[in-house]
């Protein structure tokens, strides 16, 4: 009886082998990829940027997506360290582009020295550390 079982376990694992040998493997799919589909998505971000100096910025997000080209976050608050001063900013959207971050929906920008700066959307370029707008914005110094 033993004997059999063993036959028979045999013949059906040689049966699952010579199945999956005569099988097609898995062929890499080299079709262009569409850019409008993220291929990764996050809900509840926390970004830090730490350098020798400590912890520089603190990004919170809602939800990201990364897209080949471009990342996308939502309902972002963060807090940024430059210079001594501590910076706050509050956005809808924001998109990152390379060296542009496009800041768009409700966006509001206060630094510690009094300077807060409110509009609907900010363009950013990392390189040249200019931040400008297209629309109408309020920026207030001092205290208010």
């Amino acid at each position: 009886m033993a004997l059999r079982t063993l036959v028979a376990f045999m013949g059906a694992f040689m049966s699952v082998l010579l199945f999956l040998l005569v099988q097609e493997p898995y062929e890499l799919d080299l079709k262009a990829k569409d850019r409008s589909i993220a291929y990764m998505e996050m809900h509840v971000v926390k970004d830090y940027e730490i350098d020798i100096q400590g912890v520089n910025s603190v990004i919170n997000a809602k939800r990201a997506m990364r897209f080949d080209d471009r990342d996308e976050f939502y309902e972002i608050d963060g807090v940024l360290r430059n210079r001594g001063l501590i910076n706050t900013l509050r956005a809808n959207k924001a998109i990152s582009k390379g060296e542009e971050i496009l800041l768009d929906g409700d966006v509001y920008y206060a630094r510690s020295d009094d300077f807060t700066l409110k509009s609907e959307r900010l363009f950013y370029h990392r390189g040249e550390k200019k931040l400008s707008s297209d629309t109408f914005f309020v920026a207030t110094y001092g205290p208010h």
